[in-house]
């Protein structure tokens, strides 16, 4: 509730404007209390949270048909606004998403804490998100400037100012998308990749080693491997369910939703036999094939194998790249591809992974333009006419 209030003998009574109140009843219920003169109105409500915030919209609306003006505290500052606005959505969110606004609020919106909401203006928030894009994505400062912008509309939703200064701000610093700098995927080639697994099972105290080959042999984000539950494998025919990922030490479910994917046989074994030890060791009792292991060491892991088999360094998530890009490269579908990486749609696909599509037809090229009986990339003599 972001309306000035104080204990009433009921409970909290919250003035909505002069003379307008929400308060409880001496039967717990949430009622609309309008005094004028002499005169008190009231409705009741039920005694719920909901209720509660009916109670209050219907205060709002009776005060716009009746010209008060609501009451808009001066003390708000707008860090207290963004905690309000997180608190309250929250709930609607998934951890992963928590995990990020809050890391927004406490690490790009630090300088507009302390500040009046007032004093937050347009320019203000436009050299915020300048100076951001010097050092950050512009993804990142895109997320930001809509973090900032949805701050401002739940104030402006609960009267507490009547401008949003981030609104149609970002075309304003940040290029077209299509002009844009992307980070681009940074594979490794096949002979690359067996050389980085080979040196992983030599170097590495397992059961790193089994995550990285997951991430690469069957395309899975980082935390959507940390999160494989033995129950979601298929042994048999080799395909497993993902239905989890975690962030933080925090489960939800995947980014793209639940999907079936193919794993091929030797990974299937891999996995197997981690089961039958994990078992053996009265260690899975969580369900999960690799509990206790963060992010930060499965990364920390990644460093170590890529320098120690002399190869560039690269992050976990290029080998969910490297899984896509050799499927790719041997002419698998994109469709299929599409549907093991779980991405939204097959144009996503191709956006990132276009340049490593080779010809669909290169292989029976020759034969189809030329006739049968021409050898692949056999060249042809030359006919001329008179």
């Amino acid at each position: 509730m972001h309306y000035p209030q104080k204990e009433g003998k009921n409970g909290p009574i919250f003035q909505i404007a002069e003379g307008l109140y929400v308060t409880l009843n001496e039967y717990g219920r949430w009622q609309v209390v309008l005094k004028r003169g002499v005169q008190r109105r009231k409705k009741a409500f039920g005694k719920t949270e909901e209720d509660r915030q009916r109670a209050v919209k219907a205060a709002e609306l009776l005060a716009a048909r009746l010209g008060l003006s609501l009451e808009r505290p001066t003390d708000k500052t707008f860090g207290m606004i963004a905690e309000d606005w997180f608190n309250d959505g929250a709930n609607r969110w998934q951890p992963g998403t928590q995990e990020r606004y809050r890391c927004i609020i406490r690490s790009f919106l630090r300088p507009l804490h302390n500040l009046p909401l007032d004093q937050v203006d347009r320019v203000r928030v436009r050299r915020l998100l300048v100076d951001l894009l010097k050092i950050r994505s512009a993804n990142t400062v895109e997320v930001v400037h809509s973090v900032i912008s949805s701050i401002f509309s739940e104030a402006i939703e609960l009267g507490y100012t009547d401008k949003n200064p981030a609104h149609a701000l970002l075309k304003r610093i940040l290029p077209a998308k299509r002009k844009r700098n992307r980070s681009e995927p940074d594979p490794f080639t096949r002979q690359d990749l067996e050389r980085f697994l080979q040196v992983a099972w030599g170097k590495l105290p397992e059961p790193h080693p089994l995550i990285l080959e997951v991430m690469a042999m069957a395309g899975l984000r980082l935390g959507e491997a940390l999160a494989m539950r033995a129950e979601n494998l298929d042994f048999h025919n080799c395909q497993y369910l993902v239905t989890e990922s975690t962030r933080s030490g925090q489960f939800g479910p995947p980014k793209s939703g639940k999907r079936l994917i193919d794993l091929d046989g030797t990974l299937v074994a891999k996995l197997e036999a981690h089961n039958r030890k994990m078992r053996k060791g009265h260690l899975f009792s969580t369900g999960y094939f690799f509990p206790g292991i963060t992010q930060r060491m499965v990364q920390r892991a990644m460093q170590s194998a890529c320098r120690a088999a002399r190869l560039r360094v690269r992050h976990p998530h290029d080998l969910r790249h490297t899984y896509a890009t050799l499927l790719l490269m041997a002419h698998i579908s994109p469709a299929y591809v599409q549907k093991q990486l779980g991405h939204h749609s097959i144009s996503m696909t191709v956006d990132i992974y276009g340049h490593w599509i080779p010809g669909e037809g290169r292989e029976l090229l020759d034969k189809t333009l030329r006739g049968p009986k021409v050898r692949q990339g056999q060249p042809l003599s030359v006919v001329t006419g008179d």
